[in-house]
Protein backbone atom coordinates (compact mmCIF):
# COMPACT_ATOMS: atom_id res chain seq x y z
CA UNK A 1 0.00 0.00 0.00
CA UNK A 2 1.02 3.49 -0.52
CA UNK A 3 2.16 5.85 2.18
CA UNK A 4 0.32 8.53 0.28
CA UNK A 5 1.37 11.90 -1.57
CA UNK A 6 2.40 14.89 -0.02
CA UNK A 7 2.47 13.50 3.67
CA UNK A 8 5.07 14.69 5.42
CA UNK A 9 7.75 12.00 6.96
CA UNK A 10 10.73 12.01 8.85
CA UNK A 11 13.57 9.55 8.32
CA UNK A 12 16.70 9.18 10.53
CA UNK A 13 19.81 8.35 9.26
CA UNK A 14 19.34 8.67 5.73
CA UNK A 15 22.90 9.04 4.37
CA UNK A 16 23.26 5.40 4.15
CA UNK A 17 21.90 1.80 3.80
CA UNK A 18 18.07 1.20 4.77
CA UNK A 19 17.31 4.79 5.72
CA UNK A 20 18.71 5.65 2.26
CA UNK A 21 16.52 3.62 0.82
CA UNK A 22 13.58 4.54 2.50
CA UNK A 23 14.00 8.12 1.51
CA UNK A 24 14.48 7.57 -1.98
CA UNK A 25 11.13 4.95 -2.08
CA UNK A 26 9.22 7.70 -0.69
CA UNK A 27 10.44 10.06 -2.61
CA UNK A 28 8.88 8.19 -5.84
CA UNK A 29 5.61 7.77 -3.72
CA UNK A 30 5.43 11.78 -3.56
CA UNK A 31 6.12 11.90 0.03
CA UNK A 32 7.82 15.06 1.37
CA UNK A 33 10.80 13.62 3.23
CA UNK A 34 12.90 15.55 5.66
CA UNK A 35 15.46 13.19 6.55
CA UNK A 36 18.89 13.41 8.69
CA UNK A 37 22.77 12.57 9.42
CA UNK A 38 25.66 13.28 11.14
CA UNK A 39 27.97 13.58 7.98
CA UNK A 40 27.00 16.50 5.83
CA UNK A 41 28.38 15.54 2.60
CA UNK A 42 27.83 11.90 2.68
CA UNK A 43 23.83 12.42 3.69
CA UNK A 44 24.68 15.43 0.51
CA UNK A 45 25.58 12.59 -1.78
CA UNK A 46 22.38 10.72 -0.83
CA UNK A 47 19.63 13.14 -1.82
CA UNK A 48 20.58 14.71 -4.74
CA UNK A 49 18.69 15.67 -7.10
CA UNK A 50 15.26 13.75 -5.07
CA UNK A 51 12.12 15.54 -5.23
CA UNK A 52 10.27 16.87 -1.85
CA UNK A 53 13.35 15.96 -0.01
CA UNK A 54 15.30 17.97 2.35
CA UNK A 55 18.06 17.49 4.44
CA UNK A 56 19.68 18.60 8.22
CA UNK A 57 23.19 17.54 9.34
CA UNK A 58 21.98 16.23 12.94
CA UNK A 59 22.67 13.81 15.36
CA UNK A 60 19.60 12.32 17.08
CA UNK A 61 21.31 10.70 19.95
CA UNK A 62 21.84 14.23 21.15
CA UNK A 63 18.90 16.77 22.11
CA UNK A 64 20.25 19.57 20.19
CA UNK A 65 19.96 17.16 17.28
CA UNK A 66 16.40 16.59 17.49
CA UNK A 67 15.32 20.10 17.74
CA UNK A 68 16.67 20.87 14.69
CA UNK A 69 15.48 18.20 13.45
CA UNK A 70 11.81 19.01 14.12
CA UNK A 71 12.55 22.73 14.35
CA UNK A 72 13.58 22.15 9.85
CA UNK A 73 10.46 20.23 9.37
CA UNK A 74 7.84 22.32 11.19
CA UNK A 75 9.46 25.26 9.29
CA UNK A 76 9.24 24.00 5.77
CA UNK A 77 6.05 22.10 5.95
CA UNK A 78 3.61 23.27 9.47
CA UNK A 79 3.18 19.75 9.97
CA UNK A 80 4.77 16.21 11.12
CA UNK A 81 2.76 12.67 9.53
CA UNK A 82 4.88 10.02 10.25
CA UNK A 83 8.59 9.44 11.59
CA UNK A 84 11.10 6.41 10.13
CA UNK A 85 13.73 5.86 13.44
CA UNK A 86 15.98 4.53 11.12
CA UNK A 87 19.33 5.98 12.61
CA UNK A 88 21.31 3.05 14.30
CA UNK A 89 24.60 2.09 15.83
CA UNK A 90 25.84 -1.31 16.45
CA UNK A 91 29.49 -2.69 18.55
CA UNK A 92 30.17 -6.25 17.57
CA UNK A 93 32.34 -8.13 20.74
CA UNK A 94 32.08 -9.20 24.37
CA UNK A 95 30.27 -6.84 26.51
CA UNK A 96 34.05 -7.27 28.72
CA UNK A 97 35.86 -5.79 25.30
CA UNK A 98 33.60 -3.45 24.96
CA UNK A 99 34.63 0.62 25.36
CA UNK A 100 32.37 2.42 27.76
CA UNK A 101 32.16 4.88 25.11
CA UNK A 102 30.68 2.50 22.77
CA UNK A 103 28.02 1.06 25.11
CA UNK A 104 27.21 5.02 25.62
CA UNK A 105 26.78 5.86 21.89
CA UNK A 106 24.78 2.58 21.31
CA UNK A 107 22.50 2.86 23.80
CA UNK A 108 21.96 7.22 22.74
CA UNK A 109 21.77 6.58 19.40
CA UNK A 110 19.58 3.15 19.42
CA UNK A 111 16.88 3.47 22.14
CA UNK A 112 17.26 6.83 24.18
CA UNK A 113 16.93 8.99 20.96
CA UNK A 114 14.24 6.76 19.40
CA UNK A 115 12.66 7.25 22.11
CA UNK A 116 13.33 11.16 23.13
CA UNK A 117 12.46 12.10 19.59
CA UNK A 118 9.22 10.40 19.50
CA UNK A 119 8.37 12.34 22.71
CA UNK A 120 8.89 15.80 21.38
CA UNK A 121 6.86 14.58 18.04
CA UNK A 122 4.20 13.27 19.85
CA UNK A 123 2.22 16.20 20.03
CA UNK A 124 2.23 17.03 16.49
CA UNK A 125 1.60 13.01 15.00
CA UNK A 126 -1.18 13.08 17.87
CA UNK A 127 -2.76 16.42 15.96
CA UNK A 128 -2.08 14.79 12.86
CA UNK A 129 -3.98 12.01 13.76
CA UNK A 130 -6.88 14.06 15.08
CA UNK A 131 -7.10 16.26 11.30
CA UNK A 132 -6.13 13.66 8.44
CA UNK A 133 -7.54 10.41 10.86
CA UNK A 134 -3.40 8.66 11.12
CA UNK A 135 -0.22 9.17 12.11
CA UNK A 136 2.69 6.88 12.13
CA UNK A 137 5.75 5.75 14.45
CA UNK A 138 8.12 3.42 12.65
CA UNK A 139 11.28 1.94 14.44
CA UNK A 140 13.76 0.01 12.35
CA UNK A 141 14.76 -2.83 15.16
CA UNK A 142 15.79 -5.96 14.29
CA UNK A 143 15.65 -9.89 14.75
CA UNK A 144 18.59 -9.48 17.70
CA UNK A 145 15.08 -7.96 19.68
CA UNK A 146 14.25 -11.32 19.60
CA UNK A 147 17.02 -13.31 20.06
CA UNK A 148 19.95 -12.23 22.04
CA UNK A 149 23.72 -13.51 20.42
CA UNK A 150 26.67 -12.92 20.94
CA UNK A 151 28.75 -11.03 19.67
CA UNK A 152 25.65 -8.47 19.81
CA UNK A 153 24.96 -8.58 23.45
CA UNK A 154 25.02 -4.43 23.67
CA UNK A 155 23.40 -3.89 20.32
CA UNK A 156 20.57 -6.60 21.13
CA UNK A 157 19.25 -4.92 24.79
CA UNK A 158 18.94 -1.76 23.02
CA UNK A 159 16.78 -3.30 20.40
CA UNK A 160 14.79 -5.12 22.51
CA UNK A 161 14.15 -2.26 24.71
CA UNK A 162 12.99 -0.35 21.33
CA UNK A 163 10.41 -3.40 20.76
CA UNK A 164 9.33 -3.04 24.46
CA UNK A 165 8.74 0.94 23.91
CA UNK A 166 7.08 0.70 20.26
CA UNK A 167 4.56 -2.19 22.11
CA UNK A 168 4.07 0.27 24.99
CA UNK A 169 3.50 3.27 22.33
CA UNK A 170 0.81 1.36 20.77
CA UNK A 171 -1.30 0.95 23.69
CA UNK A 172 -1.12 4.22 24.42
CA UNK A 173 -1.43 6.16 21.12
CA UNK A 174 -3.43 3.50 18.87
CA UNK A 175 -6.71 4.71 19.69
CA UNK A 176 -6.24 7.95 18.95
CA UNK A 177 -5.67 7.47 15.86
CA UNK A 178 -1.13 6.72 15.91
CA UNK A 179 -0.74 3.54 14.19
CA UNK A 180 3.13 2.52 15.72
CA UNK A 181 5.24 -0.39 13.65
CA UNK A 182 8.57 -2.18 14.35
CA UNK A 183 10.20 -3.74 11.32
CA UNK A 184 12.92 -6.40 12.90
CA UNK A 185 15.10 -7.31 9.51
CA UNK A 186 17.85 -10.01 9.47
CA UNK A 187 21.48 -9.35 8.66
CA UNK A 188 21.29 -6.30 5.94
CA UNK A 189 24.16 -5.63 4.10
CA UNK A 190 24.56 -2.05 4.89
CA UNK A 191 27.80 -0.33 6.71
CA UNK A 192 26.09 -0.74 10.59
CA UNK A 193 29.32 -1.90 11.91
CA UNK A 194 31.82 0.21 10.62
CA UNK A 195 29.44 3.11 11.62
CA UNK A 196 29.16 1.56 15.04
CA UNK A 197 33.20 1.00 15.29
CA UNK A 198 33.74 5.04 14.58
CA UNK A 199 34.66 3.95 11.23
CA UNK A 200 31.92 5.46 8.73
CA UNK A 201 32.69 5.55 5.12
CA UNK A 202 32.98 9.27 3.68
CA UNK A 203 31.67 8.10 0.10
CA UNK A 204 29.42 5.37 -1.57
CA UNK A 205 33.25 4.37 -3.46
CA UNK A 206 34.45 4.18 0.02
CA UNK A 207 31.62 1.98 1.55
CA UNK A 208 32.48 -0.66 -0.99
CA UNK A 209 33.90 -3.82 0.13
CA UNK A 210 33.20 -2.70 3.81
CA UNK A 211 29.46 -3.19 3.98
CA UNK A 212 28.57 -6.19 6.26
CA UNK A 213 26.59 -9.68 4.35
CA UNK A 214 23.04 -9.86 4.26
CA UNK A 215 19.42 -9.08 2.19
CA UNK A 216 19.75 -5.55 0.03
CA UNK A 217 18.40 -2.41 2.26
CA UNK A 218 15.76 -2.06 -0.16
CA UNK A 219 13.90 -5.14 0.61
CA UNK A 220 13.81 -3.46 4.30
CA UNK A 221 12.72 0.01 3.03
CA UNK A 222 9.79 -1.52 0.92
CA UNK A 223 8.62 -3.12 4.20
CA UNK A 224 8.71 0.20 6.06
CA UNK A 225 6.60 2.25 3.63
CA UNK A 226 4.55 -0.70 3.13
CA UNK A 227 3.60 -0.20 7.14
CA UNK A 228 3.12 3.75 6.49
CA UNK A 229 0.23 2.81 4.39
CA UNK A 230 -0.88 0.19 6.20
CA UNK A 231 -4.23 0.35 8.23
CA UNK A 232 -2.93 -1.02 11.32
CA UNK A 233 0.34 -1.54 13.84
CA UNK A 234 2.24 -4.04 12.30
CA UNK A 235 5.67 -5.94 13.44
CA UNK A 236 7.15 -7.16 10.79
CA UNK A 237 10.43 -9.57 10.31
CA UNK A 238 12.17 -9.03 7.08
CA UNK A 239 12.42 -11.41 5.38
CA UNK A 240 9.42 -13.40 6.79
CA UNK A 241 10.86 -16.11 7.51
CA UNK A 242 12.69 -14.11 10.24
CA UNK A 243 10.46 -14.76 12.40
CA UNK A 244 11.61 -17.97 13.61
CA UNK A 245 14.06 -16.07 15.84
CA UNK A 246 11.62 -15.90 18.02
CA UNK A 247 11.86 -19.23 19.12
CA UNK A 248 15.68 -18.49 20.82
CA UNK A 249 13.45 -17.19 23.81
CA UNK A 250 11.33 -20.68 24.10
CA UNK A 251 12.62 -23.09 26.85
CA UNK A 252 14.60 -25.05 25.78
CA UNK A 253 16.02 -23.53 22.91
CA UNK A 254 16.68 -20.67 25.33
CA UNK A 255 18.71 -23.01 27.99
CA UNK A 256 20.62 -24.38 25.18
CA UNK A 257 21.66 -21.28 23.64
CA UNK A 258 22.53 -20.71 27.13
CA UNK A 259 24.91 -23.69 27.78
CA UNK A 260 26.22 -23.72 23.88
CA UNK A 261 26.89 -20.18 23.09
CA UNK A 262 28.39 -19.39 26.29
CA UNK A 263 31.74 -22.29 26.36
CA UNK A 264 32.48 -20.37 23.00
CA UNK A 265 33.60 -17.01 24.67
CA UNK A 266 37.05 -17.38 23.29
CA UNK A 267 35.97 -18.16 19.13
CA UNK A 268 32.90 -15.49 19.38
CA UNK A 269 35.87 -13.13 20.30
CA UNK A 270 38.14 -14.34 17.84
CA UNK A 271 35.54 -14.52 14.69
CA UNK A 272 34.19 -10.82 16.00
CA UNK A 273 37.34 -9.32 16.49
CA UNK A 274 38.23 -10.64 12.15
CA UNK A 275 34.56 -9.52 10.85
CA UNK A 276 34.98 -5.55 12.34
CA UNK A 277 38.90 -5.95 10.99
CA UNK A 278 37.64 -6.21 7.35
CA UNK A 279 34.74 -4.03 7.63
CA UNK A 280 36.58 -0.86 9.20
CA UNK A 281 39.62 -1.22 7.65
CA UNK A 282 40.30 1.17 4.11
Amino acid sequence: MSPGPERVVLVTGGSAGIGRATVHRLAREGARVVTCARHGDRLAEAVDGLPGVSAVVADVAEAAGRDTLVQRALEEHGRIDAVVHNAGLAWAGLVEDTPAEAVEAVVATNLTGVVQLTRLLLPQLLATAEQHGRADVVAVSSVAAWSQVPPLTVYSATKAGLDGFLKGLRREVTARGVRVHSVNPFFVSTEWLARGHGQPPVSDADARGRLSRGIAPDRVAERIVDCLGSARSRTVGVPRWSGVARLGEVTPVNRALDAVLSRRAGTIRRLAARTVERRVRP
